[in-house]
């Protein structure tokens, strides 16, 4: 562990990396939280890796979206090993489009998924689970896991799972970090 005096940040009591105390461009912005489960941590990471693809920047890109870290299954409602992603966008609305498009075309095409809210805390609620279930066909179902409300939904592998609500707060993105070293090698 380290610790911070003034513009030092001390590494083992003898590194450092002097921290230039500088402006950040953020944006206020809604932040949705989703918790994607599979079989293995091959399905979930390519399905959490493609919902966050073309999102680095709320500039020019549609969203703005990451990779939170892994959760352990004992730590999801199926208890799977899930990963956790953050999606931001400048108003509910165009979050839950963002979150309907990357959960239907990202998400359940990819073998064993489910999704499931990571913000049941939150006050705003964007319905999506009754929309994607749409792509049943009627044989969609409403069920409950752990007392939460989800939809089934046949797909060719077998069904995706997918929570009725998600959660959306007030958060700031597009923080900007620049790191610069002596070579690229101590960069990285």
């Amino acid at each position: 562990m380290g610790h911070w005096e003034g513009m030092r940040y001390y590494q083992d009591n003898e590194r450092f990396v002097e921290i230039d105390d500088i402006s950040a461009e953020i944006f206020s912005m809604w932040a949705g939280r989703i918790l994607i489960t599979a079989e293995s941590k091959k399905w979930a990471l390519a399905a959490a890796e493609a919902a966050t693809g073309f999102a680095t920047s709320i500039i020019m890109s549609p969203t703005e979206a990451a990779i939170e870290r892994f959760l352990p299954p004992e730590k999801t409602p199926d208890s799977r090993l899930g990963v956790l992603i953050q999606i931001y966008n400048g108003t509910p609305k165009e979050l839950r489009n963002q979150i309907m498009l990357r959960i239907g075309q990202c998400i359940m095409p990819c073998p064993t998924t489910a999704v499931y809210d990571a913000m049941s805390n939150a006050k705003k609620r964007l319905k999506i689970g009754r929309s994607l279930g749409l792509y049943g066909d009627g044989f969609q179902s409403e069920d409950e896991i752990g007392g939460r409300r989800i939809w089934r939904v046949p797909v060719m592998e077998g069904e995706f799972i997918v929570e009725d609500k998600f959660g959306a707060v007030m958060a700031v993105a597009g923080g900007t970090m620049l790191l610069m070293a002596d070579s690229q090698k101590a960069g990285l």
